[in-house]
């Protein structure tokens, strides 16, 4: 028995279809594709880049008696001084959102 022949017609019926669900298929993933990586981009957090800070501490004064440290009887001149720490704090920011300060 010989398979049936088909003519030129309904063969190119069925490339048709078949083509159809091929180019459903690419652009059904396509879409899908866009739509994952709007969303995940959405929810994730962005990685912020490092911005350090400098903050100035002032040390306590000292009061020294203008007559040494024993201190003379009846000196009433004292001397205040003061003097500024500088410390350097650096913060910044991990991709999980986590802000560490050192």
């Amino acid at each position: 028995m010989a398979p049936t022949t088909r003519t030129t017609h309904q063969r190119d019926r069925r490339f048709a279809r078949v083509r159809l669900v091929t180019r459903s298929i690419f652009v059904g993933s396509s879409v899908l594709s866009m739509g994952m990586v709007g969303y995940l981009s959405s929810i994730t957090k962005v990685h912020t880049t490092v911005h350090p800070t400098t903050t100035t501490t002032l040390a306590p004064t000292t009061t020294v008696p203008a007559g040494g440290a024993t201190g003379a009887t009846g000196s009433t001149a004292t001397t205040t001084t003061t003097v500024p720490v500088t410390t350097t704090t650096t913060c910044y920011t991990t991709p999980s959102g986590n802000t560490v300060c050192n």
